[in-house]
């Protein structure tokens, strides 16, 4: 009983009791409120999605910032009243109304649904006119002439190809302000997601597929871009930084890069001379611990069993901080699109890769894949 009587007693219109729910309700009101200042943080307590440097970013925090003010139009009186119930309808005030016959009010019934519904209808139009506005396929308009960088989600870091510059990078992208930059995004392994929070959203890389980003940074700076989609255990070390820099700049590190000096630039580069398909396969990481790659050797005993020990052991243990920044003076031509097409013949049952060694590999995929077709299209 003593329990029992811990929360004040609120009398509804139907004349049931309710007992604390009310200020349960507005807790957990408050505590919602709190979780989404935390994650607006971008999780590195520099308020990343509501310090945006560019015209989508800002685009999409002003419509998530209008429709978070529209719901509070909800939230806070709900809150106010509750604890204003709370306190008035509390067991000691003996000068509260007591109505137990009260069953309805129409002015009641309009504020409880019609404000709900006017918000409802508004947050809905402002998503569909949002999603086709900060459509992330739309190039962006600007006077300039847009820079096209070809990303590849790789296990675990990020390529960079700049095919009109024929230079690339690792982990680090390059783009001269108020210029508008055209992403074109696959990957090399699993699905990934590819985001910047101060430039623009979030937008999948995905094997076999081309996903496109376009963005423009308004100001000169340095900013933070990850994968946002879980792939694996070395998937926290796919970090990288963008810089926004001046266009004579940019022109300056693309020379120094395509003549082999990128170290100017950025002393704590690591620069190569071509990216090739044999450079490329280098870049991939292991995706298994050191203990797990041991356990595998030890416990190996069919050829494939083997097959995947051997591999594993080749590719080594997951990452546990960022591959360096890389920077290549030439890339091999089309290497962006055989990463596609290398996935692609698995479905086409050709090969569509630029590297001639994978073409028997294809068909032999080819082979597997065609009877499960036929009787799929039986």
């Amino acid at each position: 009983m003593e329990h029992f009587n811990r929360y004040p007693i609120i009398l509804l219109g139907n004349g049931t009791l309710h007992r604390g729910c009310k200020m349960r309700q507005t807790i957990l009101a408050v505590l919602s409120l709190s979780t989404l200042a935390v994650l607006l943080t971008g999780c590195g307590g520099d308020m990343v999605l509501l310090n945006s440097k560019g015209p989508v970013a800002q685009g999409q925090s002003d419509l998530m910032m209008t429709a978070i003010y529209l719901m509070l139009l909800v939230v806070i009186p709900s809150a106010i009243m509750a604890l204003w119930f709370g306190w008035k309808y509390r067991a000691s005030n003996k000068d509260a109304d007591y109505r137990p016959t009260w069953a309805h009010s129409t002015v009641i019934e309009i504020v409880v649904w019609g404000i709900p519904c006017i918000i409802i209808g508004i947050l809905a139009y402002l998503t569909w006119w949002g999603s086709h506005k900060y459509d992330p396929y739309r190039p962006l308009e600007s006077d300039k002439a847009p820079l096209t960088v070809q990303v590849i989600s790789e296990q675990f870091k990020w390529v960079f190809v700049y095919p009109e510059q024929n230079i690339a990078t690792v982990n680090e992208v390059r783009f001269p302000e108020k210029t508008p930059v055209n992403f074109n995004i696959t990957s090399n392994f699993t699905m990934n997601s590819f985001f910047i929070p101060q430039l623009a959203g979030q937008i999948y890389a995905m094997a076999g597929m081309q996903t496109q980003l376009h963005m423009l940074a308004d100001t000169q700076g340095v900013y933070r871009g990850f994968s946002s989609n879980y792939s694996g255990y070395g998937f926290t070390q796919m970090r990288f930084l963008a810089h926004s820099v001046s266009e004579p700049a940019f022109a300056e590190w693309v020379a120094a890069v395509k003549a082999g000096n990128g170290t100017s630039v950025n002393p704590e580069a690591v620069q190569k001379t071509i990216l090739d398909q044999a450079e490329f396969a280098t870049l991939r990481d292991g995706n298994r611990s050191k203990y797990q790659i041991e356990s595998m050797v030890a416990n190996a005993k069919t050829d494939l069993e083997k097959k995947l020990a051997a591999t594993a052991e080749a590719e080594g243990p997951y990452p546990t901080k960022p591959h360096p920044v890389t920077y290549y003076s030439s890339v091999e031509p089309k290497l962006f699109e055989s990463v596609i097409n290398k996935y692609m013949s698995n479905y086409h049952g050709a090969d569509h890769s630029a590297a001639g060694t994978h073409e028997a590999a294809a068909s032999d995929a080819h082979a597997d894949v065609e009877p499960a077709s036929s009787v799929v299209g039986e």
